[in-house]
């Protein structure tokens, strides 16, 4: 039986919890470790989801001082579906993930973190069902909504993965992607060098360490656009070209790229109406960049 460890990470982010915890617990396939990593949030957060982990799981283990909480969970009808949740202050979106990872046991490792859902509720079955039994890192496609613009599109996963990384990983969404955890444990990420594009180094790392990765043709993700790597979007992109040339991209292909990425950004953020005409010419299913 194929199993998961879902990692969701929080801060102050109240509003949207339950929807992203909704779409792993209520998830057809119920062999999965729901790890919560939350940094310190002082809007309720923290409360919400232990009254949700009390609520629908029987609290098996807690431990609390006044700046941590940790407890584990089983859940009260699916024994196969428990939880650990842990609140603490954190360096940031990729320490609070690396602490995920540490937790995390089960055979696969995804992070579907707060805000984001699942696509329907028998994605993770399709997962289960579709994986190669020699896949390290698999990956499927992603609806993606752009509030701004009012607009939503399915973002197909790469055939060639090698022109995606090339091109900043631009259809590898990291909700889509599943890592198989006794890899990831090996390969934490980065958070000293890069702020806000560790997930594509991650990539870029195992790509250029002959990981298998396998395409996964399924929806597996909605993502909604808006967060940390969107706001600061520049500095984001500005880390990827360091990255990329790290990896040995260094061609004039590569600065064309980011060239075109920062005008794509500056598009979204100036110019929303222009920009949905945009999104809505990229939204055939069946387009590759």
């Amino acid at each position: 039986m194929t199993t998961f460890s879902i990692v969701t990470v929080i801060y102050n982010d109240n509003a949207h919890i339950k929807e992203t915890m909704d779409s792993v617990i209520d998830q057809s396939h119920k062999h999965i470790e729901y790890i919560l990593i939350d940094g310190g949030s002082d809007d309720g957060s923290k409360e919400s989801i232990h009254k949700i982990i009390a609520w629908c799981a029987t609290i098996t283990h807690e431990e609390q001082t006044p700046n941590r909480l940790y407890l584990e969970a089983t859940h009260k009808l699916y024994p196969t579906l428990t939880f650990k949740f842990l609140s603490e202050k954190d360096k940031g979106i990729y320490d609070a993930m690396n602490k995920g990872i540490a937790l995390a046991s089960k055979e696969w490792i995804n992070f579907m973190n707060c805000g984001d859902r699942f696509y329907d509720l028998n994605v993770l079955q399709k997962v289960a069902d579709l994986i190669p039994k020699e896949a390290d890192v698999v990956y499927g496609d992603t609806e993606i909504f752009y509030p701004q613009q009012n607009v939503k599109l399915i973002k197909q996963s790469p055939i060639d993965l090698k022109k995606s990384l090339e091109h900043f990983g631009s259809n590898l969404i990291h909700q889509s992607i599943f890592f198989k955890t006794k890899i990831h444990k090996k390969h934490f990420y980065k958070t000293a060098e890069y702020k806000l594009a560790s997930d594509y180094e991650l990539i870029y790392r195992l790509y250029s360490q002959a990981y298998r990765f396998a395409q996964l043709h399924c929806i597996v993700s909605v993502f909604g656009t808006g967060g940390s790597s969107d706001i600061h979007g520049f500095l984001r992109t500005n880390e990827s070209l360091q990255i990329a040339k790290l990896y040995g991209n260094n061609s004039l292909k590569n600065y064309l790229f980011f060239i075109i990425a920062l005008s794509k950004k500056i598009i979204k953020t100036k110019t929303p109406k222009f920009a949905k005409f945009l999104l809505i010419c990229e939204k055939s299913y069946g387009k590759n960049s």
